[in-house]
C-alpha cells in the first residue's frame, strides 16, 4: 500500500466503483434492456479506470509492471465489449467478462499486498458502490425502455440490502472492538476524541442509516410502478453511499478502522 492517504482514497474509490459496476453487469439480461444499458454501465467502468490511470500517473509511487499489464487489459477489453457487444450476450462476451473479473481480482490482491483486512474491506466497499451505482443508472434507463418491468430494479434492491447487511455486520464488529479506544473520552488516538466521534457518526448516519431508509422508499415506489420517482431517490441513495464510503476509506487508510 502507498503511504499517501489521498492516493489510497482515490485509488480505492475509483477501482471499487469500476470493479463493483463491472461485476454486477450480468444482473440484468441485455435482451430486456437492449445493449444500450450494458454500454452505459461499461462506459462508467471505463471512465473510472481512466481516472484511476490518471491519478496513478500523476501521483508517486506510480503503478508497477504487473498493475500496468492488468490495467491495460481491463481498458482494452472494455473498449472491445463496448464496441462489439450485442443484445444477446455471446460466448465471447461471457469469456471477456470472466477474464475481466479475474483480472480485477488479481489487481485487487496485488494492490493490497494480499492483506486480508484490506481485501475484505475493499470487496464490501466496491460491491456497495457498484450496486448503488448500477441501480441508479438502471432506474434512469427506464426512460429509454418504458415497457421494462420493475423486477430488475427490485433485484438490484435485494442485492443492495444483502451487501449492506454484510458490510454493516463487518463494520459493527470493528466498531465494538478496534474502534472502542478511539471513542473513549480524552483519548489522543486518531484525529482526537471529538473528531473521531464526528467522522464515525457521519460514517454510520450517512453511509448506512440514510441509504437503508431511502432504499425502502425506493422499494415502495417500485411496487407502485413509480420508476421515475424511485430513480430520483436512488440518486440520493448513491450520494450518501459515496459520502459514506469516502469517509470509510479515510478511516481505514489513516487509522486502520474498517468501518
Amino acid at each position: 500500500m502507498t503511504n499517501s492517504l489521498t492516493q489510497i482514497i482515490t485509488h480505492s474509490f475509483l477501482l471499487g466503483l469500476a470493479f463493483g459496476t463491472q461485476l454486477l453487469t450480468p444482473v440484468v439480461n441485455t435482451k430486456l434492456t437492449g445493449v444500450g444499458f450494458y454500454k452505459l454501465a461499461t462506459s462508467i467502468v471505463l471512465a473510472s479506470l481512466v481516472l484511476f490511470s490518471g491519478v496513478a500517473y500523476f501521483m508517486q509511487p506510480g503503478l508497477d509492471q504487473v498493475s500496468l499489464v492488468l490495467l491495460g487489459f481491463l481498458l482494452v477489453s472494455n473498449v472491445v465489449t463496448l464496441g462489439y457487444h450485442q443484445d444477446h450476450k455471446s460466448w465471447l462476451m461471457w469469456t471477456l467478462y470472466v477474464l475481466q473479473i479475474i483480472a480485477f481480482i488479481i489487481f485487487i490482491f496485488h494492490t493490497y499486498l494480499m492483506t486480508p483486512s484490506w481485501v475484505m474491506f475493499f470487496f464490501f466497499s466496491s460491491l456497495l458502490l457498484g450496486i448503488s451505482n448500477f441501480a441508479m443508472i438502471l432506474g434512469h434507463y427506464y426512460l429509454v425502455v418504458p415497457k421494462l418491468t420493475e423486477e430488475p430494479l427490485l433485484y438490484c434492491l435485494y442485492i443492495f440490502w444483502i451487501v449492506m447487511f454484510l458490510k454493516l455486520m463487518s463494520s459493527l464488529s470493528v466498531l465494538f472492538t478496534a474502534a472502542v479506544p478511539f471513542l473513549e473520552e480524552g483519548n489522543q488516538l486518531g484525529d482526537g476524541y471529538s473528531f473521531n466521534w464526528l467522522f464515525i457518526s457521519m460514517r454510520y448516519l450517512w453511509g448506512y442509516v440514510a441509504p437503508l431508509v431511502l432504499s425502502f422508499f425506493t422499494f415502495r415506489l417500485c411496487k407502485i410502478r413509480s420508476i421515475q420517482s424511485a430513480t430520483g431517490v436512488l440518486y440520493i441513495v448513491e450520494f450518501f453511499v459515496i459520502v459514506g464510503e469516502l469517509i470509510s476509506i479515510y478511516l481505514m487508510g489513516k487509522h486502520g478502522l474498517a468501518l
